[in-house]
């Protein structure tokens, strides 16, 4: 129930008797403006300069009308600025800003009130931060950048490319949250946002164009106010069992050296129900090392006859899955086609396709605001891939729609930003929706926007490096998981071991089993080889790595059922796969749960062999050791093989957990 208490000069708007909306003379709750930017890009990372505004004003008088509220509607209308029609319905209220009559703001401030030092998460997916509270979060849809916080990988790889990242770049940004205790937030905008949760009693948030509405809930706990969200958004479909039963096995090279390490693995006991070949298509070398050929039809000499090999696999009960993204390099058949057929975004100067480079070659992105185009694209991804036998595809980029281009049917860029990805992952959707071929097929993507998640079958966590660097290594993809599970994703994974190598950085036999552990306690266990192989440990790397990745495959195998229980919780309830630990009214940094019994706490430093685990209220019972643990700071052993994992003693899944940690301590 919706409710407003006044003074002269204050207001309290309050749902279910909890406040939502506060206005005072000397703080006063929107603000509206004119303002400009400056976007500079480099490798995908974009910078956003605010220059000065040419005006802005705050609200200050206002006049309630509640003369709606036997309809569930008041309206609150700040003297020459806009007024807010504030609408309960089911989920909470929704808040349409109106503007008044005249010059025409760009810029759209509101400031929301929370309970001091309250957790907040979410904001799409976080790499560097678990916690928002005290951080200052942009959300533009950007390549996170190597090394991403303050560190020696950041320094060198700006020195080297200038492709240093920041702590709040990431892929997949959306303008929502949700706190400790069920409140929930949508901005409904493309535009790009600032949510700032420094302040002591709220947040304030900034748009750069006027929202259509801000969505409002309050839910009794997270984990409902996380359903409450994804019900709104939209959820992801279920996956289909294999690509939750098993190791996606990352290969490439060509087709006679898959086969080889394909049978290595199955050798080795590693339940393999698919293979990921990202090479399908061909290969170039540059200086980052082995990269793709970026033109979608198959590689006749690497892959000879792959349509055969693929019903070859298909025969003995394994998947094929390739990659794709929105480029074409310019050096590819199907670009000269796209070019004559102007389906690529344009510079708007020459009215010729728009080049970038992602890395070291020229490239044009796909138009996707074009219906031919899309056309165009989807009939690419039917015959070629979904043609030749194709179970799923890494549906790769989606960051880099220039603001500064030109877009069919004059749509504006700066706007289009955002929902770019949603566009690539709807194309995605759709060639296989006309290929007939339903919830059988999984593409993942790692960049995403508000709608996302309709299209969206698996997201992935992109490129970490190959090593243990909090923002950008190994530890960066628990809050990655939480925060994209808090913002409406049921399916999540990342690459086991990483992916960028450089100078001396490389993937150590350490580094990869950690990886694989973590893995083994997520929906979906994937390797990826890297940017540079042949520097890095490989799951093949030796016999001992192959009875690591055979274990934890087999115990992630083994836990089908939990996995499909916490799909179910999900698809039912919107309830998160993932959710913060919170102890003590605070998120326990590097743990997680996955589903409500069990409770992870990976190794995130190198060489470490235990760590501490803070464990909320209950019993708790150690995965792989059966011994009971109570509420509380515990120093946890944690030898490869043995991470701390709990399970709840209450759990209808603990005799599951307890066979499988049984029958896997005798191998």
């Amino acid at each position: 129930m919706i409710d407003i208490s006044s003074t002269a000069d204050s207001f309290t708007l309050s749902y279910n008797k909890v406040p939502i909306l506060q206005h005072s003379m000397q703080r006063p709750c929107i603000g509206l403006g004119k303002g400009s930017c400056t976007i500079t890009m480099s490798h995908g990372m974009y910078h956003i300069k605010e220059e000065r505004s040419a005006w802005w004003k705050d609200a200050s008088l206002f006049e309630i009308d509640a003369s709606l509220k036997k309809e569930s509607i008041i309206s609150i209308h700040f003297d020459s600025l806009a007024t807010l029609e504030i609408h309960e319905e089911a989920f909470g209220i929704r808040i349409i800003p109106i503007l008044d009559a005249g010059e025409e703001p760009n810029r759209f401030r509101i400031r929301l009130p929370l309970p001091p030092d309250e957790p907040v998460f979410g904001c799409g997916e976080q790499f560097s931060h678990l916690d928002l509270r005290g951080k200052r979060i942009p959300l533009w849809v950007s390549e996170p950048g190597i090394g991403r916080g303050p560190n020696y990988v950041k320094v060198l790889a700006n020195l080297h490319s200038g492709r240093g990242g920041s702590e709040e770049h990431t892929y997949f940004p959306q303008p929502s949250f949700v706190t400790a205790t069920g409140r929930w937030v949508l901005l409904n905008t493309t535009a790009f946002c600032r949510f700032d949760f420094t302040p002591k009693n709220g947040c304030s948030l900034l748009s750069h164009a006027i929202p259509s509405s801000l969505l409002i809930g309050q839910a009794s706990s997270l984990s409902t106010a996380a359903g409450a969200l994804s019900a709104t958004l939209g959820r992801q479909k279920p996956l289909p069992d294999w690509a939750v039963s098993g190791m996606i096995l990352g290969l490439q090279g060509g087709r006679a050296v898959v086969e080889e390490k394909l049978r290595h693995a199955l050798d080795a006991g590693i339940p393999v129900t698919a293979i990921w070949c990202q090479d399908w298509q061909g290969i170039r070398i540059t200086p980052y090392g082995k990269q793709l050929f970026w033109n979608w039809q198959y590689d006749k000499q690497l892959y000879p006859d792959l349509p055969g090999f693929i019903k070859e696999l298909h025969q003995r009960g394994i998947k094929f899955l390739g990659y794709n993204n929105p480029f074409l390099s310019t050096d590819a058949p199907l670009y000269a086609e796209g070019e004559r057929k102007g389906y690529f975004i344009k510079n708007r100067q020459s009215l010729t396709p728009y080049i970038t480079s992602t890395t070291t070659f020229p490239v044009a992105l796909v138009d996707l605001c074009n219906p031919q185009a899309c056309s165009w694209y989807r009939h690419i991804i039917k015959n070629h891939m979904l043609g030749i036998g194709m179970d799923g595809w890494m549906a790769d980029f989606g960051e880099y729609l220039p603001p500064d281009g030109e877009l069919f049917g004059g749509l504006d860029p700066y706007l289009e930003h955002n929902r770019y990805p949603v566009r690539w992952a709807q194309l995605n959707a759709q060639a296989v929706e006309d290929a007939g071929r339903g919830n059988e097929i999984v593409y993942f993507c790692r960049s995403a926007f508000t709608g996302s998640s309709s299209y969206v079958p698996l997201l992935w966590a992109g490129d970490q490096i190959v090593n243990f660097l909090k923002d950008s290594g190994l530890p960066a993809v628990v809050p990655a998981a939480v925060s994209s599970a808090l913002s409406g994703f049921g399916y999540w994974h990342f690459d086991i071991g990483g992916f960028f190598s450089f100078a001396w950085i490389k993937r150590s036999r350490n580094l990869l089993m950690r990886s694989c552990e973590l893995a083994a306690f997520t929906p979906v266990m994937r390797n990826h080889e890297g940017i540079n192989p042949s520097v890095n440990a490989q799951f093949d790397s030796d016999r001992e790595m192959l009875a690591h990745f055979a274990r934890m495959t087999r115990i992630h195998q083994g836990l089908l059922r939990y996995h499909q229980h916490v799909s179910e919780q999900y698809q039912q309830a919107g309830a998160p796969p993932f959710r913060p630990v919170i102890y003590k009214g605070r998120a326990a940094d590097g743990q997680y749960f996955y589903g409500e019994d069990l409770l992870i706490a990976p190794i995130l430093q190198k060489h470490a062999t235990k760590r501490k685990v803070k464990l909320p209220t209950g019993t708790w019972i150690h995965f792989f050791t059966g011994r009971e643990y109570r509420e509380g700071r515990h120093t946890i052993k944690a030898e490869i093989g043995c991470i701390p994992v709990f399970i709840r003693s209450t759990s209808p899944f603990l005799t599951l957990c307890r066979e499988m940690a049984k029958k896997e301590s005798k191998v």
